[in-house]
């Protein structure tokens, strides 16, 4: 009898709650919408705060610092959607055309000058603009009747840690944009499927194509789009053609511009331009399976959705493992995915506007991109890949909340906020990956904090250790160091390059850098070792190069030293600084007329600091017995 009493109880307080929601004025909902809206900002923000202390880090020199298209400012916007994505950085060609995010840094530029401050805090106010933007789009997809779970599947995007790489590294903007915009076309595009207004079609249209031009990755929106507009918002199946037209229309006219972008330029899978250590799969050893190693590292991601930790910067060569089809994790991963791929399509064909086949479905079209198995991409295994997939595993895990409160019998009303059950798992979920995120925010405070961090949690990382050492290295040239902090950051550099060769022995980088440490220290018969070791592994090397053209130089053999330096200038013609050491060459080989030759075709390349080329310059005229030119240079000194 009592079991009798309960159950129409239930029911009838189901009832009433979706009465409730059903009556709510129009008003009303906004106010609250609008409310959650801003909560979430809110949120975005105070879990991002400490980034704004942070530095410049890791690849932020290659878009920002180092990019003399952004140093430029508005002067350089042009030439930015102009050309490929790291022109501004090196003359060596790259298959991407990424150009907004170089836009906004260029004007940032222009605007703050190099300030990292800024720089974060416009990453946060992007991120919270994407955080908004998935908020609004999960409530429309949800019938605007479950905002309770577009809350919870927002909040744990935001709070998420796996998502600190994208917006505490600034170098990500471009990522973030990408998102940003999609998710609006998305918006956009809804709102044309339920008004029919021709502006939000072309609105939808037009934000995609600024998507894209952020960020190539969106392209797997050509299935997410068709997905959504013919399976869950379908009411008028010819504006959803006009939609689906819309985006590949949108998708032929972005790729055509980038293929005249880069015309002649590798294109993306060419095992060439894949450097090992980044991606191992570009060199499978005998013995292995690159598609059994793909599949393992898919499954990191999957675990990194449900366990955040540890948070790597790098997942390079060895911190996964090359594996054959015999490694049960490989089974469990290629089981975890067969079996998502088959409940997604099996749900989305069987029940009419099933979510949790689009969560499913959203994540695995998203994450196929870089698995590594269509094509290789630039790593292994990235966790800015799973920022778009990411959304997919939020959704399916709020609609797991909503089924463990009671399922279809409870209001996804902000009522269902209310619940002690939802408290009792967001309040813990809050606190916890809200701490991860903070933590793992300061640990991204500048290049050496997070190597050195994701080095000591990853200790068969290559590429990590190499990294810690490169910066301490690059920190020694700091000539305000005091002789003590100079020998121990030399000591602990050559200890990184070390443990980084043990790891993976055929490194010419490593090599190379360790070789300049051991001549820094006079130890030039160890140098040379190196270099010839590097030079061997990569013959045009242009660092090794350089390098071992010093150490000629320091053993006085300078016909050696000059004929690598000519050497470094047909490998990189821009490297004009070289003709000064090219110039001492012959200066040394007492060939006076070549050594002045070549030291004023490196003037213009001295203009912050004249000294370091006129003095040489003065020397040379008086071991020529030119006094008369060699004290204009001297004055020039002065």
């Amino acid at each position: 009898m009592a079991k009798n009493n309960s159950t129409p109880r239930t029911k009838t307080n189901t009832v009433a709650a979706k009465a409730e929601e059903k009556t709510m004025p129009a008003t009303e909902k906004k106010v609250s919408l609008s409310k959650l809206c801003i909560i979430l900002t809110i949120i975005s923000f105070v879990l991002y705060a400490n980034t704004l202390k942070n530095e410049y880090a890791i690849d932020d020199g290659l878009v920002i610092t180092h990019n003399t298209l952004i140093d430029k400012g508005f002067k350089g916007v042009t030439e930015l959607l102009t050309t490929p994505h790291l022109q501004g950085y090196s003359k060596v060609v790259n298959d991407t055309y990424r150009p907004l995010s170089l836009v906004a840094f260029a004007i940032e530029k222009e605007l703050f000058g190099y300030n990292p401050v800024m720089g974060h805090f416009f990453n946060i106010l992007w991120f919270g603009g994407c955080v908004v933007l998935l908020f609004l789009f999960l409530n429309k997809l949800l019938g605007q009747k479950k905002i309770a779970v577009a809350f919870i599947a927002t909040l744990l995007f935001a709070i998420h840690p796996i998502h600190t790489e994208v917006v505490a590294n600034i170098k990500s903007r471009d990522e973030l944009i990408c998102f940003f915009f999609a998710f609006a076309s998305l918006n956009l595009f809804w709102d044309y499927a339920n008004k029919g207004k021709t502006l939000q079609l072309l609105g939808g249209a037009f934000t995609l194509f600024l998507s894209f031009l952020s960020k190539e990755t969106v392209i797997s929106f050509v299935a997410v789009v068709p997905l959504v507009f013919f399976f869950y918002n379908n009411e008028d199946k010819r504006r959803s053609i006009y939609i689906t037209a819309s985006a590949a229309i949108t998708t032929l006219v972005f790729l055509g511009i980038r293929m005249a972008i880069l015309h002649g330029v590798a294109t993306a899978g060419d095992i060439s331009s894949i450097i090992f250590t980044d991606n191992q799969l570009s060199k499978v050893p005998a013995g292995a399976s690159g598609i059994a190693t793909a599949i393992l590292a898919m499954g990191y991601y999957i675990k990194l959705l449900f366990i955040p930790y540890p948070l790597l910067c790098s997942y390079s060569y060895a911190t996964i493992p090359f594996v054959t089809f015999g490694n049960i994790w490989v089974l469990l991963s290629l089981a975890a995915y067969l079996s998502l791929a088959g409940i997604g399509i099996y749900r989305l064909v069987k029940i009419k506007k099933d979510l949790w086949a689009f969560g499913i479905l959203f994540f695995l079209a998203t994450i196929a991109l870089f698995s590594n198995i269509l094509f290789l991409v630039g790593a292994l295994v990235g966790e800015r890949f799973v920022f778009f997939g990411s959304v997919g595993f939020c959704l399916v895990v709020a609609l797991a909340v909503e089924k463990w409160l009671g399922g279809a019998n409870v209001s996804g009303g902000l009522q269902m906020l209310r619940k002690p059950k939802v408290l009792l798992f967001l309040v813990p979920l809050v606190l916890l990956f809200g701490n991860m995120t903070i933590a793992r925010n300061k640990e991204w405070e500048n290049s050496y904090t997070i190597f050195k961090n994701d080095a000591d949690n990853a200790v068969t990382n290559a590429r990590l250790y190499c990294n810690v050492a490169l910066v301490l290295t690059d920190n020694l040239n700091n000539e305000a160091l005091r002789p003590d902090i100079r020998a121990r950051m030399t000591e602990e550099s050559i200890t990184y390059f070390r443990r980084s060769l043990e790891i993976y022995p055929d490194d010419a980088h490593t090599h190379a850098g360790l070789g300049l440490l051991f001549y820094k220290k006079h130890m030039l018969d160890s140098a040379e070792a190196q270099e010839n070791r590097a030079l061997a592994l990569d013959p045009r090397l242009p660092e090794a190069i350089n390098n071992m053209a010093g150490i000629y130089f320091e053993k006085k053999q300078y016909e050696q030293a000059l004929s690598l330096f000519r050497k470094i200038l047909l490998i990189n013609p821009d490297d004009k600084v070289d003709y000064k050491n090219i110039g001492m060459c012959h200066y040394h080989m007492q060939a006076y007329d070549s050594a002045i030759v070549n030291f004023r075709k490196a003037i213009p390349y001295f203009v912050n600091e004249p000294k370091l080329i006129y003095q040489p310059i003065a020397i040379t005229y008086r071991s020529m017995g030119n006094v008369d030119s060699a004290v204009k240079y001297e004055q020039m000194i002065r």
